[in-house]
């Protein structure tokens, strides 16, 4: 019998390396998109594309009212205090929302792991993707949920550990079709280049000395990946 778990998806390259890894041992997956305003439509197409190339059943679950400290705020000074250096695209209290959403759904489905694609770099921005903060929620859900009563509740990061070049090396290794992927923070037709998400993903394909197969793509054959994209996402 397959082992299950439900994937945290989110269309970026960490999520992505994640499901190729639960695929690669032997997983049943349910992929999660959670929508909130500040996430831009093409990070939402990478993950119905991501979950179709998988044939991975995927649940949006939309949640308006959760939005990034820059939306919520039109500057630092106006931020409460303690907010006030968070990283630009932090959600207060995000993770602890989303896992409750996971867990329902857990619930609901019968299985008992939920899966994060948090790489060892996050934890330096967002204190919601620590192993202490896991390891506390996964008690709590265990406590609160009949799953949790029966099986036991855990959230699981199995890339916590490797950084992001680390992480692309392993879904270079996976197959993961980078491509398809998405990073940047802004919603263009194409990667802005500048924001903290685009930097990240280009020192880690740069690192590794590999091209990233997003920008190939784009610039090579706009057209054919446009199309290809179009076609991946129809029902």
């Amino acid at each position: 019998m397959k082992k299950r778990a439900i994937l945290l998806l989110s269309g970026g390259i960490d999520s992505a390396v994640a499901l190729y890894l639960l695929k690669s041992r032997n997983y049943d997956v349910v992929a999660i998109s959670i929508n909130y305003p500040g996430r831009g439509e093409r990070e939402r197409e990478s993950a119905r594309i991501l979950a179709k190339l998988t044939n991975t059943r995927l649940i949006e679950v939309d949640i308006p009212f959760m939005k990034e400290i820059v939306e919520l705020w039109n500057n630092k000074e106006e931020r409460p205090e303690h907010l006030r250096d968070a990283h630009p695209s932090t959600i207060p209290a995000r993770n602890a929302i989303i896992y409750a959403v996971a867990a329902y759904y857990a619930e609901i489905l019968g299985i008992n792991i939920i899966v994060a694609g948090h790489n060892a770099d996050d934890t330096k921005y967002f204190p919601d993707t620590s192993r202490m903060f896991r390891k506390i929620i996964s008690r709590a859900l265990t406590i609160g949920t009949h799953i949790g009563k029966t099986k036991g509740l855990r959230v699981i990061a199995p890339l916590s550990k490797l950084n992001k070049t680390e992480v692309v090396k392993l879904g270079l290794k996976l197959g993961v079709p980078f491509e398809y992927t998405w990073s940047c923070h802004n919603n263009y037709d194409k990667p802005c280049g500048q924001c903290s998400g685009c930097l990240a993903r280009k020192r880690a394909f740069d690192e590794l000395g590999v091209k990233d197969p997003l920008e190939e793509a784009i610039n090579s054959g706009r057209d054919w990946w446009l199309l290809k994209k179009k076609s991946l996402l129809k029902p």
